[in-house]
Formats: structure tokens, sequence, C-alpha cells
């Protein structure tokens, strides 16, 4: 959209000095009208014509001045009115080419990062599927540490793919109506040795309920809030339940401080307890915060610092619930 202002002062400012000739010129007219009253009607008549003229050169040279205007605003493309203009056009054309061939380069490097990270990940799984076939044949405490381990091991590959799978994020997406309850489920199962070996309860509750949602990028969500409670929480419960279009995820783990509730959604941030722990990669809870706006949720957390920390992910959108 051309503002007429704009383009107003463009078109003055472009050509003043024009307009200050023809305003000399009519000034000496206006003196010799004075001055020759005698002839006054031959000075009335080429008085008229040469504002006529004027009147008809400002009109077609602002039509022009107007299309060249918006050929630069629009399409940032004009005919060069002096060889400054010309030379300025020239650079700013050869700057703008150097630029997007940057951008061109850093994306084909960027590209060739993920990819490389993405192998490396689904490779890096194939060890990880024989170490477990092998600690089966282990017995005692240290396979249960061992296990333990390599589960966490595994989980922050599946979170380093699921970090790289964000960029193509809507390519794979499916909605389908899924069990909030069977969802919740499935994600403990995964994480019962945890709950086993602290000696943790599960309090499951109000979750027969199905949304419309994207079962796999869900189930990441769940995953990351759940591993953050059991990480977290060396005794007592986890309760999970569903509440006025709410699912909420609460602990009696150690809490969160003030100062970084507002700070954990951040991408790399790990706050207090993941330095005090060193066991916060910071990638987490922003990866399950970028997720849950995308498929149209609200995340939120509430934390009191030897009490716990509740988890709230809230179904906005009532499209996306079927009771």
């Amino acid at each position: 959209m051309i503002n007429f202002k704009d383009f107003l002062k463009h078109y003055l400012l472009s050509r003043r000095r024009y307009f200050y000739i023809q305003l000399i010129f009519f000034l000496f007219l206006l003196l010799f009208f004075y001055l020759f009253r005698e002839n006054r009607s031959v000075l009335e008549y080429l008085l008229g014509i040469l504002f006529f003229l004027t009147l008809l050169f400002i009109f077609l040279d602002s039509s022009f001045v107007y299309q060249n205007y918006r050929k630069e605003i629009l399409y940032e493309e004009g005919i060069a009115e002096s060889p400054l203009e010309s030379h300025l056009q020239t650079q700013i054309r050869s700057l703008k080419d150097e630029n997007q061939r940057q951008k061109i380069e850093a994306q084909f490097r960027v590209n060739d990062l993920l990819d490389y990270y993405t192998l490396w990940g689904h490779q890096i799984k194939t060890p990880i599927a024989a170490m477990t076939l092998l600690l089966q044949d282990l017995d005692g405490e240290t396979k249960k540490l061992l296990e333990q381990e390599l589960f966490k091991i595994d989980g922050y590959v599946g979170l380093v793919l699921h970090y790289l799978r964000l960029e193509s994020f809507h390519d794979d997406l499916v909605l389908k109506e899924e069990s909030i309850e069977e969802m919740v489920k499935e994600v403990v199962r995964k994480h019962a040795l945890f709950f086993i070996q602290k000696g943790l309860t599960l309090d499951l509750k109000g979750l027969d309920v199905s949304i419309v949602t994207d079962k796999k990028w869900f189930l990441v969500i769940l995953e990351q809030l759940l591993s953050n409670s059991l990480k977290y929480t060396k005794k007592g419960k986890v309760s999970i339940y569903y509440k006025d279009s709410t699912l909420f995820l609460q602990d009696t783990g150690i809490g969160i401080k003030n100062s970084d509730i507002l700070r954990v959604f951040e991408r790399g941030f790990s706050g207090y307890n993941g330095r005090l722990t060193h066991q916060s990669s910071g990638l987490g809870l922003y990866l399950s915060k970028k997720i849950a706006d995308r498929l149209g949720l609200k995340l939120s957390i509430q934390s009191e610092v030897g009490v716990g920390t509740t988890v709230k992910i809230f179904f906005a959108q009532e499209d996306f619930l079927v009771e």
C-alpha cells in the first residue's frame, strides 16, 4: 500500500530545484506585469499559457515519478535519475545478491548438520538396543543401575531426535481422537522402572477423556514432564489427573525456585536444580512448550521449594476435547 503523504514528500524533495526555478520565473513575470502595465493583456495571455504548461508538466512528471516510486516500494525496482542513484542501486543489488547467497549457503550447512545428527541419533539406538539385551544376562543391583542409566541415555537420544524433527513438525502431523488415559498409562509403563526403584506412589484419576491431537507429539510432552517429575522426586508420589479442561501432573519433589519459574521454558536453561543435580539438559521443557504451542495447548508450571511441582496442560480449544 502506497502512502500518498510519503509520495508527496518524496516528489517535492526530488523536484525542489524545478519548483524554485519556476517560482523565480513567475516572480519575474509578475514584476514585468507590474512595470509594463500598457502591455498587461499580452503578459496576462503569456502568464496563462505558462501556468497551464506548468500544471501539465507537473501532472505528467508526477505520474512518471509515481510509477517509479511504486516500483521501488513494491518491487524494489526503479529508474535511476542520476549517476549517483545508479551507482547506489548497483551497490544495493550487489549486497542483496551476496546476502541471499550467504543465506542459501548457511541453510545448506544447517541442513547438513540436521541430516548428520538425525543419522547419528538413529545409529546410536542400535548399540543401545544391543546393550539392553546384554543386560538381561546380569543380576543384582548392578543390573538395575545399568538399566536406569541406559534408559536415561535412550531418553536423551530421543530428546535430540524430537528436537531435530521440530523443524518439520507439520510434515507428519496426524490429528486423531486419542484417549488421555491410554496415553498416560503408556508413558507410565515406560517409566515404571523409576517408580519401583524410588518407591514412589502413582495416583491416576479422572482420565477417562478423549482429545483430538497428534499422539506421537503429545506423548513427547507427557514423557518430558513425567521424566522431570521422577528426576527431582525422591519420595512421595506422582499424581496425574484431569479436571476443568486441564491435565495436571503433580509431584512431591524438591520444587523449583521462584527465580527460575519464569525461565524454565527457555532453551538451555537448567536453573538451580539442574546445576545442583547435573541432570538437566535445558531442552526438555523448552521442547514441551514448543510442541504444546503448535498443538494448540497451553503449558504452565506452579511450584514450591520442598513441597513439589504441578504442571498444567490446558486444552484451550474446546474443539480438541471429546467427552
